[in-house]
């Protein structure tokens, strides 16, 4: 099930930091061992860069719709 964003609260470039914050502090993170510390930094780097992309958009949808012309 997704969950639906609120466009004020969930901004790419915010949630983009968010997810790179996450991934600094899952590579210090003492309760996993180095592998699964390795794997959770490299997934929250990942949606880090798929928010970066999504701010660069500007917001736009990136599934591919075009934009109706007037």
């Amino acid at each position: 099930m997704r969950i639906q964003l609120d466009i004020f609260k969930d901004d790419p470039v915010r949630m983009a930091k968010a997810n790179r914050d996450a991934a600094d502090h899952a590579l210090s993170d003492k309760q996993f061992t180095e592998s699964e510390r390795q794997e959770r930094a490299a997934y929250y780097t990942r949606e880090a860069e798929r928010w970066e992309f999504s701010a660069a958009l500007g917001g736009q949808q990136i599934n591919g719709a075009k934009e109706p012309r007037a």
